[in-house]
């Protein structure tokens, strides 16, 4: 891993059965510490040199817990606090936060007002509240890290991007407000907008950029403290594809990203990111080489160590 051109990776924390921890953590079940004591046993036993840029990932999944319940509200900020202790104690530099709605849809105010009946004002004053606990959760044990989320305040705004719906996230905005509220100074919360997945011109970066450093400063109640402790953070699909072009080892010409292609939308992303441009795949695999055609790594690998401008 050490041999490949990346800065650092993110990784996910599983029980000595498998079971993964995302997939649970926000109303699937309690976990214990000692459930991962193999983890950090394992991560603190690593000796990493280059890839000193580690975020352990946590969702909101299965996601269905009323939001004024307090008891299983309990468990989740319990959940958050043992991924954000162990990310500490291993050495990373925070949590990949998957804010994506993959079971049910927390955030959508229709969706939990139809599930859990309330009085949408009361509903969005509770999640606020949620946002506040929850970081305050995770500053405990891990002061000052880097959270990673893959959707912010824009997916709470009416209306879709370009070719990216993502529905109703309307109450994303308050439980974001809450974490600004309440995290520490020098903790830092960095958009990773998934939009940019489909982007191939330097005018799709700059918008976004442009919509997440000012236009976001209408959309949250703490404007101050967003522009002081939020970034971007774009990123690049490897085997991105439209419906009608899966991914091809053989003919880059049928791939979203040729490797050339591929190269040229990193440097962009480079360019109007804060800090960090960070990779996804779903077939290829970069620390195996699994379904990944050479050309490809040696695009990326020309391109390393990427310069970020506003780093």
């Amino acid at each position: 891993m050490e041999q490949q051109p990346f800065d650092g990776f993110v990784f996910r924390l599983a029980t000595p059965s498998g079971e993964q921890m995302m997939w649970q953590m926000w109303g699937g079940r309690a976990y214990q510490p000692e459930e991962f004591e193999h983890c950090l046993g394992n991560l603190q036993a690593a000796e990493f040199k280059q890839l000193q840029d580690r975020f352990i990932r946590v969702n909101v999944t299965p996601g269905r817990v009323d939001w004024f319940d307090d008891a299983a509200w309990a468990g989740i900020l319990e959940n958050f606090r043992i991924a954000a202790r162990i990310a500490k104690q291993s050495g990373c530099v925070g949590l990949l936060f998957d804010t994506e709605q993959y079971v049910f849809r927390l955030f959508d105010s229709e969706e939990v007002l139809q599930a859990y009946p309330a009085e949408l004002v009361a509903l969005k004053r509770k999640v606020d509240q949620r946002g506040r606990q929850w970081i305050r959760a995770v500053n405990e044990e891990f002061p000052g890290l880097k959270i990673l989320m893959t959707f912010g305040y824009r997916a709470a705004q009416a209306g879709e991007e370009l070719n990216f719906r993502v529905g109703n996230y309307e109450l994303l905005a308050p439980f974001l407000d809450g974490m600004l509220a309440a995290c520490d100074e020098q903790t830092v919360i960095i958009d990773g907008w998934e939009y940019a997945y489909g982007y191939k011109t330097a005018e799709e970066f700059e918008t976004a950029r442009k919509t997440v450093k000012k236009e976001a400063l209408k959309w949250t109640a703490h404007a101050r403290t967003y522009h002081k402790q939020f970034q971007i953070a774009f990123p690049v699909w490897t085997d991105y594809a439209l419906k009608d072009s899966p991914w091809n080892e053989t003919d880059f010409s049928r791939n979203f990203h040729t490797p050339a292609e591929f190269g040229q939308r990193l440097q962009l992303a480079a360019k109007y990111s804060d800090e960090y441009v960070w990779l996804y795949s779903a077939k290829p695999k970069w620390w195996t080489g699994e379904n990944l055609p050479e050309e490809y790594r040696i695009a990326l690998q020309n391109l390393y160590p990427l310069t970020v401008p506003n780093e």
